[in-house]
């Protein structure tokens, strides 16, 4: 069992961003540690001293310009996680539509095949001019005869059949092809504008970071780098909990409070009971897996097609969910950031899919738990 897996995936994600206090942070513990990126609520600070108000005053200060510097170097990080989800997705799908485009090129060359038999059937078929099966039949000399005629117009019959179905079918799997590639198209017009989008505000995002860290006192900036520090620290933690490619992985059951006595199928190196947080709602979803396996997710971790994981645009990073379609029951946590198709809310692994028992879309129940251990 992975050391960290444990104690990163078994957390509600919280901010990375820490409390600001006194000049100094307050590093969340190893239970509340978290995914990198997230912009939920933070640790509360420990208690400082009031001594005089005028201190409490240049401290109230210190915090607010701080905590600006580190709210944009949080949208900044949320922004790139979605660059590295965007670029992901751009990859895969240039590669789906180079292999597309071959498929095209195949199922027209079969096509035009189709139709030059076609064609020169016709001509055939002109050729032999037209006559009466029933004439031919009736003409036999003898019942050897008959059956011979009878079986000659059979292969006749079946070999028109034959090229017409060829045709049909050469010409449905074309459009079908050239529909499958168009798709392909669309999306990464869609991504490449998503992409565009997150590049334009990052830019911005980047301008106002210089000026508001230009304007920090020497202690506010130390603070600042402190803050990085520790979110650099917890995101090498995250990424370590990668599951490594070609490594077996185990399931077990877990149980969720509001659920007594029923299963849900779970990663075996995640937490088995979970409390709910009273949020549920339904979720269209799809799932990837073939072509993304061993890349990069947008929190940095490895993306094992095996495991028990899902993309959301919105949920942070570590997020817990029970899912359920029917009698099936799943439990995933959010590493990646996706689907980037207008009506579809969680991209799963394909594991996870395959534990709800689909493929393509389907409508999921989400229920937001945390770990009880």
């Amino acid at each position: 069992m992975r050391p960290l897996t444990m104690i990163v995936r078994g957390s509600c994600a919280l901010s990375l961003a820490a409390i600001v206090a006194c000049g100094g942070v307050a590093v969340p513990t190893p239970r509340a540690l978290a995914a990198p990126g997230d912009s939920a609520a933070t640790p509360s600070p420990p208690p400082v001293a009031r001594p005089s108000d005028d201190i409490d005053a240049i401290r109230s200060q210190l915090d607010q310009a701080t905590a600006r510097a580190v709210a944009i170097q949080d949208e900044i990080d949320a922004l790139e996680a979605d660059q590295r989800a965007l670029d992901a997705r751009l990859a895969v799908t240039g590669e789906r539509i180079v292999e597309a485009r071959d498929a095209v090129a195949e199922a027209e060359r079969v096509h035009a095949e189709a139709e030059t038999r076609f064609r020169s059937h016709l001509i055939e078929v002109y050729k032999r001019g037209r006559f009466d099966p029933v004439t031919v039949l009736l003409n036999a000399d003898s019942l050897p005869d008959l059956l011979a005629r009878a079986d000659a117009l059979s292969r006749i019959a079946d070999d028109d059949r034959q090229v017409v179905a060829d045709l049909n079918v050469a010409a449905a799997d074309a459009r079908y092809k050239e529909a499958r590639l168009e798709e392909l198209m669309v999306q990464d017009r869609g991504l490449r504008t998503e992409q565009d989008s997150r590049h334009q505000r990052l830019t911005a995002l980047l301008a106002e970071q210089q000026a508001a860290v230009a304007a920090l006192t020497a202690e506010e900036r130390a603070a600042l780098e402190r803050v990085r520090a520790a979110a650099a620290a917890a995101r090498d933690e995250w990424v370590a909990a990668s599951i490594p490619i070609g490594t077996p992985v185990e399931f077990a059951t877990a149980t969720v409070d509001t659920h007594p006595g029923v299963d849900y199928l779970v990663s075996a190196s995640m937490p088995r009971t979970y409390i709910s947080t009273g949020q549920t709602y339904p979720a269209v979803c799809s799932w990837y897996g073939p072509g993304f396996h061993g890349r990069t997710t947008a929190s940095g971790q490895i993306f094992n097609q095996e495991d028990l994981t899902c993309a959301s645009r919105t949920l942070p990073f570590g997020t817990v969910l029970a899912l359920t379609r029917g009698s099936r029951r799943v439990i995933v946590y959010v590493n990646d950031r996706g689907p980037f198709i207008a009506g579809r809310d969680l991209d799963l692994s394909k594991a996870a899919a395959e534990a709800l028992g689909f493929s393509g879309v389907q409508t999921v129940q989400v229920e937001v738990v945390t770990a009880a251990e």
